[in-house]
């Protein structure tokens, strides 16, 4: 047998093994899958559809496995698979039969195909036929490997065990299963596990009634179910048109309960519940349907409220439809009610809190009104004619608009003001309320001072000017209390009431805060400014200190910069923050004094407390304390700042000694001005008393008067006013004489004698006397004994008098003393400069006749650094004295500095050998000393003089005062366009306007006969057209006419008169300039270089001036010319003095 033929029967063999085995997974196959379908189809039912699908496509798995057989065998019988090649079976029978050389059998079958092409074919066939013997002793089946066979079989016979086994135990299930499998064709419904049935059944309600339905299970009982109610008709209402589904759970007694919402239509239910898993063949448990019945209730088709207010407010009306939740309406509104309903209707009605309105009911249509009181509630309630009402009627909510209180805003006045001469209060009010003003009143109170023991007045009246149809006004409207007869001492305590135009609960009011009025006497305005100007002493005084302590610290600190050498410490950086700061702060107070000073003032102005002279006086301190702080300051402080962030040690120690510098430049200015200041306050002091006792002497007089006038016109009454009146000039008086004591000690710096003879007539018999008289004609006038009365009121008026003049001799006294000795001291200062004028005079004469290369520069050059020195020297005496008064100007300092400067130059120039630039230098220094002397003498002379020979400074003064009285009767007039004002206001304003323009006009013409008199015609031109246009003004003011042509009639008398003054002072210059330049030549005749015209002198004076003011300064000169620099102006008319002398 031949080993080619033994391997053909071995690849049948193997062929045969590999189908058995392919059968057996097939059977396998077929039955996983019927046993799979048997259990899919007993869970989930599946249609006939899924039926028919399933059953083709495992026949077509059958069929495919045909086929798969078939062409198996075709390929294996073409060799397609190498398993069952020659080559693989022989290495099988090589690895079987011939275990030590597993390639015998191949080579073998090579050996047997190649045997025709080997040379030794006998020793070939020896060879295959050894080997075909030992593989025919072998049965190909033996050599196929049976343990893959086993293991199919093995596999096959579980699974048909498992199958059996389970359809065993699931017979039915599995039968019932294959029936609906061979009964492909038919449709087998999953059976339910319960079912659902309503207990409810079909029900009937009335609409919007609450109810519910009850549902049972039978069979299982499910967690929850649900209830489905569908409308059975169409609805236009979303909300009837809308499916309703609800949920319920299983209760205790087993049913499922729904409570149903308000219906309004019939509805269908059904209960249900849907499979929870896949894996339930059944999808829905549906109860059979039932249907809820509902019975229609009357309802509102259309509602509409119309709300109309109370005609007061002015508001229109509102209309609200049925979905508001609450109705608004001021209280008194009338809300009107329409509506319909979706059913005829029997009645309808209102229930607004506990009681109850029938509406007009007329078929579906209602409609009534209910009147708004208080907050609440209201509903509308339908009857059909079956009896049947409305569903829920829904709460509609009354809420009343509050009619608030009117406010008031007061702008103007203050809450507490003091009354000014004219005694008129200008309101300045805001008033607002929600619909409407009754009226706006004014309630006051008088209160006279507690020992007149007088009751007192009470009052109020209307203020017209309120619009009542608006919610907001601002009213502006002056008050003028000059018809109240106000006395020093009293009090008006008033208030505002207003009302508005409610008038359904009755109007309201508001009434503002009291605001207080007071009317000053002399001593309170004179110890308010005494308060205030201690008040800023005290200030002052305190800040020297704060500057001197900070100067200290910052040269402290100077020496710490000078010390460090690339950086500060971290303490000192922190300490020179706080000196900046503190020194912002310290020049914040210094502005803080400078606005006390204004305020002071301004006090001052508006009660005519000082004369027009001191007046002035403390408007050139106001401004020289705006000139204490340098410019600079602010910027140099920001520099230390700068150069402590950069780290610039050179820059910071350079603006550290620069604010040391400035510090104590300020230090120095602000002693200078507490002396000019007390000063100051001591010759204020005077005036004041000067003038409180004028007051008291006129007072006196007027009551006197009173006194003989009592029984020639029959007032015996009068006689108790005028003993008040009497009390409050006792009051006065003892106040005066105590003050009198206490200001000898204010005014004994300044003037021993006149301390002493002040303290003297405080306590003098002439007080005492003046006293016991008042006294006695009060006690005189309370027991009606006016003859006593008349002879002890002649005695005090006697005393007064005297009290008056001894007072003004003091006064006169004092002023002399002070002027003669700040004279003195100026002439001494002159004497020193024309002394240093002449001495540079000789030098310069000398340097002229020197070469330029002499040797006596060296010596003339030292000669004029003495000189240098004397002016320094003598400079600084007149800085001192400029602390105590204003009488060294701007330009005085300008030609000191003038001076200095050009001797600075000429020393220069002779330390360069130029002659010719030294010798002018040092003629420009001797005219700026010559200057000086000039301008010095003038201010003594200004000082001596109380005015001139031919009096025009009295004149001046007179015209000072008219133009300030005509002034404030033009502020009056300005008042009748201030606001509304009613009638009866503006009458009485007319005729206090008329009053004050008489009494100028007598004034007026007093001045013209004594200019008339001292024969100075100069000026009465300018009179006469004033006079021309007060007359004008008086013949309109007494038709009570106040026009356009009026006011600018007044305008035109106050410029008149402002020109007059300017007339004036021009022409007592000239005058004076007169008296003046004929006694100069006698003074400064010398051969000092001064020229003799002193029209040239002051041009040259003028020259260096110019010349000084385009060089540099020393600081110290700086200083001087910067403090007096607001006293520029004062000079102009000084300078056309001198200029018109020649």
């Amino acid at each position: 047998m031949k080993i080619s033929q033994y391997i053909k029967s071995l690849k049948i063999e193997k062929v045969k093994t590999d189908l058995l085995r392919i059968l057996f997974l097939f059977i396998i196959s077929f039955v996983v899958i019927i046993v799979s379908l048997l259990l899919l189809e007993s869970i989930f039912y599946f249609t006939p559809k899924v039926k028919k699908l399933t059953i083709l496509s495992v026949s077509g798995l059958v069929f495919l496995k045909i086929i798969f057989v078939i062409a198996f065998l075709l390929l294996v019988d073409k060799e397609y698979f190498d398993k069952y090649s020659g080559w693989s079976l022989a290495r099988i029978i090589g690895k079987s039969i011939f275990p030590n050389n597993k390639d015998t059998a191949l080579n073998a079958l090579q050996i047997e195909n190649a045997k025709n092409k080997n040379q030794s074919s006998e020793l070939a066939d020896n060879f295959t036929q050894s080997i075909a013997k030992k593989i025919e002793r072998h049965n190909p089946k033996e050599l196929i490997d049976k343990k893959p066979m086993i293991n199919i079989k093995m596999a096959t016979s579980i699974i048909m065990l498992l199958s059996i086994i389970f359809l065993s135990v699931f017979s039915k299930q599995s039968s019932n299963a294959f029936y609906r499998w061979k009964h492909y064709d038919q449709k087998f419904h999953a059976p339910k596990p319960f079912k659902l049935h309503s207990l409810t059944k079909n029900h009937h309600i009335l609409g919007g009634e609450e109810s519910s339905i009850t549902i049972m299970s039978e069979g299982a009982n499910p967690d929850t179910v649900n209830l489905i109610l569908s409308p059975t008709q169409e609805s236009t209402s979303k909300r009837d048109s809308m499916k309703i589904v609800l949920k319920s759970g299983r209760d205790m007694n087993g049913f499922y309960q729904f409570k149903l919402p308000a219906l309004f239509q019939d509805y269908e239910y059904n209960a249900f519940v849907n499979a929870n898993h896949f894996y339930e063949a059944w999808k829905i448990v549906v109860s059979a349907p039932d249907t809820i019945f509902v019975t229609d209730r009357p309802k509102l088709e259309e509602f509409e409220m119309v709300i109309i207010p109370p005609s007061y407010s002015r508001l229109p009306s509102e209309k609200l439809d049925g979905s508001i939740a609450a109705v608004h309406g001021l209280k008194g509104s009338e809300v009107k009610i329409n509506l319909v309903s979706n059913r005829r209707l029997k009645s309808s009605f209102i229930k607004q809190n506990d009681s109850i309105q029938y509406l007009n009911t007329m078929g579906y249509k209602g409609s009534g009104s209910f009147k708004i009181k208080a907050d609440g509630e209201f509903s509308i309630h339908l009857v059909d004619p079956r009896g049947i009402t409305n569903r829920d009627p829904i709460p509609y909510k009354i809420n009343v608009i509050t009619d608030h209180y009117p406010i008031i805003k007061i702008t103007d006045p203050a809450p507490v003001i003091t009354l000014g001469n004219n005694q008129i209060i200008g309101f300045d009010i805001d008033i607002e309320d929600d619909y409407g003003f009754d009226n706006l009143q004014l309630a006051y109170e008088i209160i006279r001072p507690k020992y007149l023991n007088v009751e007192p007045y009470i009052s109020m009246f209307i203020i017209p000017d309120i619009i009542k149809d608006t919610s907001y006004q601002n009213i502006k409207t002056p008050w003028n209390l000059s018809e109240l007869m106000l006395m020093p001492d009293d009090e008006v305590h008033y208030h505002l009431e207003l009302t508005d135009n409610d008038i359904i609960s009755g109007p309201k009011k508001t009434i503002s805060n009291k605001l207080i009025a007071k009317v000053p006497s002399l001593a309170d305005l004179y110890e308010e400014i005494e308060n205030k100007e201690e008040n800023i002493e005290e200030k002052l005084s305190e800040s020297i200190d704060e500057f001197v302590n900070l100067k200290s610290q910052i040269e402290d600190m100077e020496l710490n910069v000078l010390k460090a050498e690339d950086e500060l410490k971290w303490e000192d950086q922190q300490k020179i923050k706080e000196l900046v700061e503190d020194a912002k702060e310290e020049l914040n107070k210094i502005k803080d004094i400078s606005n006390a000073m204004e305020t002071l003032l301004e006090e001052s102005e508006k009660h005519n407390l000082f004369l027009p002279d001191l007046a002035e006086k403390f408007k050139e301190l106001s401004n020289l304390i705006n000139e204490i702080l340098p410019e600079d300051m602010m910027d140099e402080l920001n520099e230390i700042q700068n150069s402590l962030e950069d780290m610039n040690l050179d820059s910071l120690q350079k603006s550290l000694e620069q604010m040391a510098n400035n510090l104590e430049e300020i230090e120095s200015e602000l002693d200078r001005y507490i002396d000019i200041f007390k000063r100051l306050k001591a010759e204020q002091k005077l005036d004041e008393l000067k003038n409180r006792i004028e007051k008291l002497v006129q007072q006196k007089d007027k009551l006197d008067d009173d006194i003989n006038n009592i029984e020639n016109e029959g007032k015996m009454n009068d006689g108790q006013r005028i003993a008040q009146e009497e009390q409050r000039l006792l009051e006065e008086l003892t106040q005066l004489n105590k003050e009198i004591k206490q200001a000898s000690e204010l005014i004994e710096p300044f003037s021993e004698n006149s301390a002493a003879e002040l303290y003297e007539l405080g306590s003098s018999e002439e007080f005492k006397n003046t006293k016991n008289d008042i006294k006695t004609t009060i006690s005189n006038l309370q027991k009606s004994k006016n003859n006593k009365a008349k002879s002890s009121s002649k005695d005090a008026l006697n005393g007064l008098h005297n009290l008056q003049n001894s007072f003004s001799m003091i006064q006169n006294q004092f002023q002399n003393e002070t002027v003669s000795e700040m004279a003195a001291k100026l002439e001494k200062i002159m004497r020193d400069y024309l002394f240093i004028s002449k001495e540079q005079e000789r030098l310069k004469e000398s340097t002229s006749s020197l070469s330029r290369n002499s040797s006596q520069l060296k010596i003339m050059a030292y000669n004029q650094q003495l000189v240098q020195d004397q002016l320094r020297q003598t400079t600084k005496l007149m800085i001192e004295l400029s602390k105590e008064t204003f009488s060294v100007t701007p330009e005085i300092g300008k030609a000191v500095g003038t001076a200095n400067n050009s001797i600075e130059q000429s020393k220069s120039d002779l330390t360069n050998r130029n002659i010719q630039n030294a010798v002018k230098n040092q003629n420009l220094a001797m005219e700026a000393l010559n200057t000086t002397a000039i301008k010095l003498y003038q201010s003594i002379q200004q000082m001596q003089s109380s005015g001139s020979a031919s009096g025009f400074e009295q004149f001046l003064k007179m015209m000072q005062q008219m133009a300030g009285q005509q002034q404030g009767l033009n502020q009056k007039g300005m008042n009748l366009n201030f606001g509304k004002m009613s009638e009866a206001a503006k009458q009485q304003l007319l005729q206090s306007m008329l009053q004050g323009q008489k009494n100028i006009q007598q004034s007026l013409q007093k001045l013209m006969k004594e200019m008339q008199q001292s024969s100075n015609k100069h000026g009465q031109g300018d009179l006469k057209g004033i006079s021309q246009d007060m007359k004008d003004v008086i013949s309109d003011l007494s038709k009570s006419n106040y026009t356009r042509n009026t006011k600018n009639k007044q305008r035109r008398i106050l410029s008149r008169m402002l020109d007059s003054q300017t007339s004036l002072s021009q022409r007592g210059y000239k005058e004076e300039r007169k008296s003046y330049s004929n006694n100069e030549s006698t003074i400064y005749s010398s051969s000092s270089g001064l020229p003799e015209d002193l029209g040239q002198r002051q041009s040259l004076a003028l020259d260096a001036l110019n010349r000084s003011l385009n060089s540099g300064y020393s600081k110290e000169y700086q200083t001087m010319i910067k403090r007096y620099f607001n006293a520029m102006t004062q000079m102009k008319n000084a300078e056309q003095k001198n200029e018109n002398t020649n």
